[in-house]
């Protein structure tokens, strides 16, 4: 993942000696590759794991590089027990997969052990699952029951206890953690915002006389999107000029485009697919607002992106969206007690106050601007060490990420 490559090259950056564990037969090709063009920063080394006699199934098939993971952690210990003897760690963090259910193996080794931060705890509420497609109804009910098992699995339990500081991403997840624990667990908004160069930013851009507002992301069910094709309906009399840009691709596009039919919204609400980076940066600078109602994202680095151009965002309280946005750079809406219209409502609330006082919208792009700035990488890394990497005069020598990529 990118983020896990961005973070360690950001400690790399800050004089820190970093140990990336990786699997070799997924990403080593591209990372040498990479380091040929490219000068690494600081002290950083790459150590390849892969389970003796079988390679990487690679990331099409879910359940498969699932197994591949579990397996990959059990045997990656006894090469971290055996690098940590020839010259001792300071700290072991296990960035990543950012899933509380699926635990890590390398506490107890010695070491400072950081664990996460993880998600996964959340769970959407039962009055909003009404109109879930049929594939949404099993898949959350088999992540209810994932989400209970996980908390009696003893591999997930012995890695708490083991964890000298446990980091997740939203409230769900840190009650999911035994209460015991509670005392070396840590709520962590796992966001990152990139630098943007090119265009001027939000901020010193006129806003638009035609309103806009912007989703980006995969055509997921729990994304939400629906909910927000609901509160653009209600919008329609009181912001009639108001457009709504989807840009994103998945299985329920059709699903989606079937609710905006429904609430005659074909004109108002635009499609754009899966965009490049290039032409998804232009469409952060055209919006006045991004809409984020996703019911159960962890970590959704979508939201730094359109922060760090300057986009205010709405979100649900539902996952690490809500630990992310404050006040200063959007609207966090409130989904206990509620039901789907109950909460549409409050979305188009949401938008209509952003978008309706131009004053408001100004402080909110100047807002999220400087928050994108406190999610950059070097401010997530330099907080990482002075916060959960103790005692703070150490180093930190080792960083056990298992899917790290580089950023091209």
């Amino acid at each position: 993942m990118a983020k896990g490559w961005n973070f360690a090259c950001a400690l790399a950056r800050q004089g820190h000696d970093v140990t990336v564990l990786t699997c070799g037969s997924h990403h080593r090709h591209a990372i040498e590759r990479y380091c040929i063009d490219h000068r690494l920063p600081g002290q950083m080394n790459f150590v390849w794991h892969d389970i003796p006699g079988r390679a990487g199934p690679g990331y099409q098939n879910a359940e498969k590089i699932r197994r591949h993971y579990y397996m990959w952690q059990v045997t990656a210990r006894k090469l971290v027990a055996r690098l940590n003897a020839e010259q001792p760690f300071d700290v072991i963090h296990h960035l990543t997969w950012t899933v509380l259910r699926w635990p890590s193996f390398l506490g107890g080794l010695g070491p400072r052990f950081v664990f996460g931060p993880v998600g996964g705890g959340e769970t959407t509420p039962w009055r909003l699952r009404r109109g879930f497609p049929n594939r949404g109804w099993k898949f959350e009910i088999q992540r209810d029951i994932l989400n209970i098992c996980s908390r009696f699995d003893p591999m997930v339990l012995h890695c708490l206890s083991k964890a000298d500081a446990i980091l997740v991403t939203d409230h769900a997840t840190f009650h999911h953690v035994p209460i015991w624990w509670h005392n070396k667990t840590s709520l962590v908004a796992d966001i990152y915002a990139p630098s943007v160069s090119g265009p001027p930013s939000q901020v010193d851009r006129e806003i638009s006389k035609a309103p806009s507002i912007l989703f980006a992301g995969r055509l997921e069910y729990w994304k939400g999107v629906q909910l927000a094709l609901g509160a653009m309906a209600r919008l329609r009399t009181e912001i009639p000029d108001l457009s709504f840009t989807i840009a994103g691709e998945g299985p329920e596009e059709d699903y989606l485009r079937k609710i905006a039919a429904e609430f005659g919204l074909e004109e108002r609400v635009k499609f754009r697919g899966k965009l490049p980076h290039r032409e998804l940066h232009q469409l952060y600078m055209e919006h006045d607002l991004f809409v984020f109602p996703s019911l159960h994202d962890s970590a959704a680095q979508v939201i730094g992106e359109a922060m760090a151009h300057g986009l205010p965002v709405v979100c649900l309280d539902l996952g690490g969206s809500g630990l992310a946005i404050n006040a200063d750079c959007g609207i966090v809406v409130s989904t206990k007690g509620q039901d789907i219209k109950a909460v549409e409502q409050q979305l188009a609330a949401a938008i209509a106050r952003v978008i309706k006082d131009k004053n408001h919208l100004a402080r909110l792009k100047k807002g999220a601007m400087e928050r994108a700035g406190s999610f950059s990488h070097q401010q997530r890394a330099h907080r990482m060490v002075e916060q959960f990497y103790k005692p703070p005069s150490l180093k930190p020598a080792f960083m056990a990420t298992p899917s790290v990529l580089p950023k091209r």
